[in-house]
This record gives C-alpha cells, sequence and structure tokens, in this order.
C-alpha cells in the first residue's frame, strides 16, 4: 500500500476548543473549518477535528457499529528536529490547555514527549538521529 495521503480523524467535543488548542495553542496554521469539522493540512498528514455527533454519522455509515469515546485511543506519533523544540511544543500545549503526563526524556537512543489535547488524544513527540538528519 502506498497511499499518497494519510488523514487522522479525532472525535472531539468541541470543534470551537479545539480549533484554538491546535491553532493558537500548538500553532498549526491555515485550518479548514466547516460545520462541526476543524481540517489541518500538515506535511504527508490531514488532520481532521470533527465533533462527536458527526463523528458518528461517520462510523454508521462505514458500518462499525456505534461510536465509543475512549480518549487516547490512538496515539499521534510525530519526528521533531530538535529536543529544544520537543520541549517548546510541550510547554506551548500545557498553556493551551492539554494535559502533560511529565518531561521528554530520553529513552533508547531517542528524546520523547507526550502530550494529550482536551479530549484526551495522545501525541508523541520523537526526536533520534534519524529526524535530526532529515532535519538537518
Amino acid at each position: 500500500m502506498r497511499p499518497v495521503t494519510v488523514v487522522v480523524s479525532l472525535p472531539v467535543a468541541d470543534a470551537e476548543r479545539s480549533l484554538r488548542f491546535y491553532r493558537d495553542g500548538l500553532q498549526l496554521a491555515d485550518p479548514e473549518i466547516d460545520a462541526g469539522m476543524v481540517a489541518f493540512e500538515l506535511p504527508n498528514l490531514s488532520l481532521f477535528l470533527i465533533e462527536r455527533s458527526e463523528y458518528a454519522k461517520y462510523i454508521e455509515h462505514a458500518g462499525v457499529g456505534p461510536v465509543t469515546s475512549v480518549p487516547g485511543a490512538c496515539i499521534i506519533s510525530c519526528a521533531i528536529a530538535s529536543t529544544e523544540e520537543v520541549d517548546d511544543i510541550l510547554t506551548r500545549a500545557k498553556a493551551a490547555g492539554g494535559s502533560i503526563p511529565g518531561p521528554a526524556e530520553d529513552h533508547d537512543g531517542s528524546y520523547m514527549g507526550y502530550f494529550s489535547d482536551p479530549d484526551g488524544h495522545v501525541w508523541e513527540l520523537v526526536v533520534n538521529a534519524r529526524t535530526e538528519a532529515a532535519a538537518g
């Protein structure tokens, strides 16, 4: 499989609150806003934040059963260019209303930090030799 675009759709309780968190807090740029949905186009990823009622319609249409909202049901991992940028993102996420379980730290040759958005979706930020080389 060689997808042209990858889309991650996250159910959110309040699209406006999530918009503020991602746009203002994490500084993701130029969202597209439609009734009940916010879309951010990132490098190699489209991130859709969909109000739970609308998300339920997509799930029903896909025929996969009722929606159960489990905070952190997926982890969104991002390769980051530097440890300083990881620390900055964690600071901004917390200031914007996110949760930080603890400071970023070294783990098996990678510098890793985690945060959750206001709806409990978990983000993992990773810096290692490969991500530093790609950024340089």
